[in-house]
């Protein structure tokens, strides 16, 4: 459970966990290329946001690509998710893609 306001990932982290809402709405914020995560004035440097609802998943670009958060995502309201390990998500993610390839 997340807290109105508290971050529920934050852009420049490692990201080891996949996340699926299960209720309340967070808000994304995507950082203009190339801002550094430690910058004193990071809330300048928002490109845009966006407003994801109840059924929404979210935290796969860094775990597909091995990477850092791409972007920040902080809990408008009180929130609820489902929590799915990195590699889980990894393995389902290949396995889909193999099922795929050979329909």
């Amino acid at each position: 459970m997340f807290k109105e306001g508290e971050n529920i990932i934050r852009y420049g982290d490692v990201g080891s966990t996949y996340y699926v809402l299960a209720k309340g709405n967070v808000k994304v914020f995507v950082y203009k290329k190339d801002t550094d995560p430690n910058d004193p004035e990071l809330d300048q440097k928002i490109a845009f946001t966006k407003v994801m609802e109840k059924g929404a998943g979210f935290g796969e670009i860094a775990l597909i690509y091995n990477d850092k958060r791409s972007a920040s995502i902080q809990a408008i309201d009180d929130c609820t998710t489902y929590v799915l390990d990195g590699k889980i998500f990894k393995t389902i993610i290949i396995k889909a893609s193999m099922d795929k390839r050979s329909m």
